[in-house]
């Protein structure tokens, strides 16, 4: 079977999505299959794509257009059938995506600091109850160790992409949070507001379980 290669462009280890136009295109179910479910794992034709979601070859192609066009997803590499029919391959542009706080925001109205706001105030059930007056400070808290926590970890540290790639799923999955915690462990940034998010939740503890 015959081919040709492009030149592929570096996979990062994980990336957080900033811009909001991203965030919207992923709220649709196919597309966030697409990516989440399939092209993360390894590189896939729109044929493939077609048979694993159910979904028509034409509706596949024009979700990984506009994938495309926001740099989420990138062509691979293509293969030549021996009939003589190119095969394009699709490929996320990460391994793992996760999504900043305030793009989210941003792209999304008031819903992600109305999920902040829902889990601080859901910590009453472990005996932490923040008041009402003190809810905003809690969020910015949150929200502030979130992004810097995102920051970090958005960082490529692989420095052997080759080998990275000939391990299990569940192995890249394990040695990439080992190393994200690793760095994030060394930065003063994170642990400071680390350490302003625990004594705030301290603070509001109402009781010590022995």
């Amino acid at each position: 079977m015959a081919g040709s290669k492009k030149r592929k462009p570096r996979v990062k280890d994980m990336e957080v999505i900033e811009d909001k136009k991203m965030i919207k295109l992923l709220m649709e179910p196919t597309r966030a299959k697409i990516v989440f479910d399939y092209l993360v794992k390894g590189s896939m034709t729109v044929k493939q794509l077609a048979g694993v979601t159910g979904k028509n070859p034409g509706t596949i192609l024009h979700h990984i257009q506009k994938l495309k066009e926001v740099g989420l997803v990138f062509e691979e590499r293509t293969e030549a059938t021996q009939t003589g029919i190119v095969q394009r391959y699709y490929r996320a542009s990460a391994r793992e995506y996760r999504m900043g706080i305030s793009e989210m925001v941003q792209a999304t109205g008031d819903d992600a600091t109305k999920r902040l706001k829902s889990i601080i105030t859901s910590l009453t059930v472990y005996g932490i109850d923040v008041p009402e007056r003190q809810i905003g400070e809690a969020v910015d808290l949150l929200t502030a160790m979130i992004n810097r926590e995102n920051e970090i970890s958005s960082r490529n540290l692989i420095e052997k992409e080759d080998e990275y790639d000939k391990l299990t799923s569940s192995d890249r999955g394990d040695v990439s949070r080992i190393m994200r915690r690793f760095v994030l462990e060394e930065d003063s940034q994170y642990i400071e507001l680390r350490e302003k998010w625990t004594a705030f939740l301290r603070s509001h503890r109402t009781g010590v379980k022995n």
